[in-house]
């Protein structure tokens, strides 16, 4: 029979399925794809995650006018990306791994209907978006970059972007980042894991004030408190700070969080364990049952 990691079965697609829409090559064995993929002219999803030997991708990928979703996470000695990105006028979900240093920033920039980005496992690449803009992004994922130093994000380069993860990277430091706390991102959801450089919460958080709901802070172990100005945010619903062992304190307003609904907190000195909201009173029954 004929599998879907050989080149006869990518043959048979192009040559019998002309109006192919969806294709899922996940966890095969292609070291390259042909270039006749990109006679799949009205594919809208395409994934390639955990191709482990995939080294590099056709420019005729480009082609692909009608792609909404393009999966490359997981593709873990991929040397490059294909020429021409831009071109993909219709892609609205795109996920990275690539031994690249340098992304191709400017290309993905281009991306017109580009809403959700991930990369992950990019352990090559130090910075990320340094004057870049992505005007219609509205989700940004940022996964297992060892090497990642630089993250700038604002209004200006961001303008509609809504949630925010970022996880496992080791050496990125948000306090070399710009200080600008007029930065007035529109962030609604806000996961950091696993960045053992967070010492406290970047400043330009605090230009989502009236924006944000969800903020979760995970396994950062060397996060010792949470700033005053975290007080001052009037649409924060959920509240998460777990196995964050050197924590030793909260703002002394965090009573104004009124629009709290859940309000999860530990690995804290038993002191700071039986933290209370004055109001409103369904959140102080919440925190109650909490403790």
């Amino acid at each position: 029979g004929v599998g879907a990691n050989s080149e006869v079965f990518l043959l048979k697609c192009t040559s019998r399925c002309k109006r192919l829409r969806f294709l899922d090559l996940s966890d095969s064995m292609y070291e390259a794809l042909p270039p006749y993929i990109g006679k799949l002219k009205h594919l809208r999803y395409l994934s390639l995650e955990n191709n482990n030997n995939l080294k590099r991708l056709p420019d005729s990928l480009c082609n692909l006018l009608k792609l909404e979703v393009l999966i490359l996470s997981g593709c873990s000695e991929l040397l490059t990306l294909p020429n021409g990105l831009r071109k993909l006028i219709s892609l609205q979900h795109l996920e990275i791994t690539t031994k690249l240093r340098v992304l191709p920033e400017d290309e993905i920039a281009n991306l017109s209907s580009l809403r959700i980005l991930r990369i992950e496992f990019c352990n090559n690449v130090e910075s990320l978006f340094e004057g870049i803009k992505l005007p219609t992004l509205k989700v940004l994922c940022i996964a297992n970059c060892q090497s990642l130093k630089s993250l700038p994000l604002d209004i200006e380069h961001f303008p509609e972007l809504e949630t925010l993860l970022v996880d496992n990277c080791d050496v990125l430091e948000f306090s070399k980042e710009h200080n600008n706390q007029n930065s007035n991102l529109r962030l609604k959801i806000v996961n950091f894991i696993s960045l053992p450089q967070l010492v406290t919460l970047p400043h330009w958080l605090q230009g989502s004030k009236d924006t944000l709901q969800y903020l979760l802070i995970s396994s950062c172990n060397n996060l010792v408190g949470l700033p005053e100005w975290l007080s001052a945010m009037t649409c924060l619903k959920t509240l998460c700070v777990t196995s964050c062992p050197n924590m030793l304190s909260l703002p002394d307003g965090i009573h104004r969080l009124t629009t709290l609904e859940r309000l999860e907190i530990d690995g804290y000195p038993e002191s700071l364990q039986h933290l209370t909201i004055d109001e409103p009173e369904e959140v102080k029954e919440e925190v109650e049952e909490l403790e």
